[in-house]
């Protein structure tokens, strides 16, 4: 991210009353889940939990948006272009970037939308055990005012273990708008 990016971002965290958990995964590649995703503010307020522990944080887009004259910005910001005109579909094309990296790490909101959506994607599931890394349960809590960390999930179960183990988690996080984030049912 650019130095007037990160700079600003990290102005309007400290301005708002904002903290970062000082918990840093001890992993050099990892999906990030960002659960209760609301608001746009979510974006700065992940982007300052990145730059405060120096990790290189990607987010998915689609591969029009990185383009002139949007390109550099959006690269220098971490966006991860997805190009819909390959075969390969979204979930291979972002194995095959963990599996010729040393060290990556990926966002992603599996409501994949900031309106209210029970049905989430599952294409966070498939990327970690794809490419067998562990999902890192990211938080921005909007009650306590803190963002961080919160703990990693090595994928061994069925989605459905997962996903009961990540709603436990998130029912103890405040998004921005609680009204919008809604849990999908469990069988």
């Amino acid at each position: 991210m650019t130095y007037f990016f990160r700079t600003m971002f990290k102005f309007l965290f400290w301005l708002k009353g904002w903290k970062v958990h000082p918990n840093k995964p001890d992993i050099k590649k990892a999906v990030i889940i960002v659960l209760g995703h609301t608001s746009n503010w979510d974006f700065v307020n992940g982007s300052v939990v990145g730059d405060f522990f120096d990790m290189d944080i990607k987010f998915t887009i689609k591969q029009s948006w990185v383009r002139f004259p949007f390109k550099n910005a959006m690269l220098k910001m971490g966006a991860f272009p997805i190009r819909r005109d390959l075969k390969e579909n979204f979930v291979k094309q972002v194995v095959n970037k963990f599996n010729e990296s040393k060290s990556f790490y990926l966002s992603i909101t599996p409501e994949a939308t900031r309106n209210p959506n029970a049905n989430w994607k599952t294409g966070f599931y498939h990327i970690a055990k794809g490419a067998n890394v562990p999902l890192v349960l990211g938080f921005i809590d909007y009650n306590k005012k803190l963002a961080g960390f919160g703990p990693c999930i090595n994928i061994t179960g069925s989605y459905e273990e997962t996903l009961k183990e990540m709603i436990d988690y998130y029912k103890t996080i405040s998004p921005k708008f609680p009204e919008k984030f809604l849990i999908p049912q469990l069988s």
